[in-house]
């Protein structure tokens, strides 16, 4: 994987957070105050050019009940590439 899809993949997932708070109707300062980080923070997790720590994306997650994992998968998909052996099965 190229550093390119990486940042796709990054600048995505920032966005699809983004989106699901606010179709979840929670402020940056709610989500900060909840997550325990600062609002700055909750600004840099959702902006497609930064690249968040693991820890702050679990807060994020946890304090929006968000499976960040699963966003993150799907996020991920397009860019995966399925291998398959001789016998058909993807390995």
């Amino acid at each position: 994987m190229s550093d390119d899809a990486a940042s796709q993949i990054v600048s995505e997932l920032s966005k699809r957070l983004a989106q699901e708070r606010e179709a979840a109707g929670v402020s940056k300062k709610s989500l900060a105050s909840t997550a325990g980080f600062d609002r700055s923070t909750a600004r840099y997790i959702e902006n497609p050019d930064d690249n968040p720590t693991l820890i702050n994306l679990i807060r994020y997650g946890l304090a929006l009940n968000l499976d960040v994992g699963q966003i993150l998968s799907e996020c991920l998909a397009p860019h995966l590439t399925v291998k398959k052996g001789r016998s058909g099965k993807v390995k």
